[in-house]
């Protein structure tokens, strides 16, 4: 499923939900997540660090955007609304969880690159292969 190459992400055909705009989304995050890779180390100053979470947090907030519109549009909120509301908290959830590793790395506290590394391909992965799938399939049905 998952190549790697000094933990990098490639995009696998398994990761396309067939809804263009969001696969185009999901290849930038994967991007992004392997530059985070690529740049950082544990003895990255908390400044880089924060960037790069910052930079992750606000490109994931426009995806979420981009999929919560596509949802609502197509009315998966009111025809799938248990997979849905499953959707809507996991973007929540990672949200908050971005926003305190920012809110500890401000403090001082120190994350290790493959922690936050893990985190972000661990989630993007599991989340594009069960969560987004499940909102592809509803809206190629619903618009095609």
């Amino acid at each position: 499923m998952e190549q790697k190459l000094d933990g990098q992400v490639f995009w696998q055909p398994e990761f396309a939900t067939g809804i263009q705009v969001i696969d185009d989304q999901h290849r930038v995050l994967i991007a992004m997540l392997n530059e985070a890779n690529m740049k950082i180390n544990d003895h990255s100053p908390s400044s880089e660090l924060d960037l790069i979470v910052q930079g992750l947090l606000n490109y994931a907030g426009y995806h979420f955007g981009t999929e919560e519109r596509f949802a609502a549009d197509s009315g998966y909120f009111d025809k799938q609304p248990e997979e849905a509301s499953a959707h809507l908290a996991q973007h929540h959830a990672f949200a908050d969880r971005v926003t305190q590793i920012k809110q500890e790395l401000g403090s001082g506290q120190r994350i290790s690159k493959a922690d936050l590394v893990a985190f972000l391909k661990s989630w993007l992965i599991n989340h594009i292969l069960n969560t987004d799938m499940k909102l592809g399939a509803y809206l190629r049905t619903a618009t095609g």
